[in-house]
């Protein structure tokens, strides 16, 4: 045998050995990236008795487990969706979802005049584009007419669990039919959860509720811009319903099972122990050939 490969070789083993072990600790302490989750929904409309049956414009959804490109759960769907019972005379029904793989999401729904669109931006503004000024009208209950440029609930949520929650209410009125009823306009700056009585010959009639908020978890909120209840007759349209959140943060976990880490340590000592003798072997005749 050469002597002088015997310690070529050890110094070989030795360094594959090595090379093994710390593959095989790296791999121990490994993470994986954040992959923060978000979730949005969004209605335009809701109509039907309390309590009983309702026809609505249905809900889109968006969400992302974080490991994928933005969702989007945008549409405009036709009236005809609501079968002749939602008692909307002019205006495009609006809702549009988006949920990001950052953990942040976004909803607006609600009703804008006819030609008009909805737009969610990248802070998540909700933003009405066309229809015309007076373009949404629907009757509730035959009782209370809503006339309006446009009614929008608006949200957003973040994996922070941060979330914000408003209302577009453009040129909003309502109108009591029948001897007796009037026209009240209703506020483009509604704070949360207020709201108007509407009575005719001075009895209550209806409500107008605007900008209910609710935060039903941790994380998560639901806003509906504007809804009409007619008293009595217990008959009820909601415009606009968005729900954001709760969005998850996902911490990084090691890629391998909690005790990965020291049994590779483990490993390494072992593997030390074994190859000990021709390390030595090779040290030793490195240090006679020095010298």
């Amino acid at each position: 045998m050469d002597e002088t490969n015997s310690p070529r070789r050890a110094w070989r083993r030795l360094l594959v050995t090595g090379v093994a072990g710390a593959a095989a600790l790296g791999l121990a302490t490994a993470t994986s990236a954040a992959a923060d989750t978000s979730v949005a929904t969004a209605s335009a409309v809701t109509v039907g008795l309390l309590g009983g049956t309702a026809v609505t414009s249905g809900t889109g959804t968006a969400s992302n487990s974080g490991s994928q490109a933005t969702q989007n759960s945008g549409a405009t769907p036709a009236l005809s969706v609501l079968n002749g019972q939602s008692g909307i005379s002019a205006g495009v029904l609006a809702q549009t979802a988006v949920a990001r793989a950052d953990g942040s999401s976004a909803a607006c729904a609600g009703l804008v005049g006819a030609g008009g669109t909805i737009t969610v931006g990248a802070d998540g503004e909700c933003t009405p584009s066309g229809g015309g000024p007076g373009g949404v009208q629907l009757t509730v209950g035959g009782l209370v007419v809503i006339k309006a440029d446009a009614v929008l609930a608006t949200c957003t949520a973040t994996s922070a669990g941060v979330t914000t929650g408003s209302v577009k209410l453009l040129g909003v009125s309502a109108t009591v039919l029948g001897l007796g009823g009037g026209t009240t306009n209703v506020s483009a700056t509604a704070a949360e959860n207020s709201g108007i009585d509407l009575s005719l010959a001075g009895l209550p009639v209806a409500q107008v509720l605007t900008r209910a908020t609710t935060r039903p978890t941790a994380g998560s909120i639901t806003v509906n811009a504007l809804k009409v209840v007619v008293l009595g007759k217990t008959v009820y349209a909601s415009i606009g319903t968005v729900t954001c959140g709760a969005n998850a943060k996902t911490v990084p976990t090691n890629a391998l099972p909690g005790p990965a880490a020291p049994l590779s340590a483990a490993a390494l000592a072992v593997l030390g122990w074994r190859f000990r003798r021709p390390v030595l072997h090779a040290l030793s005749a490195r240090s006679g050939s020095r010298g």
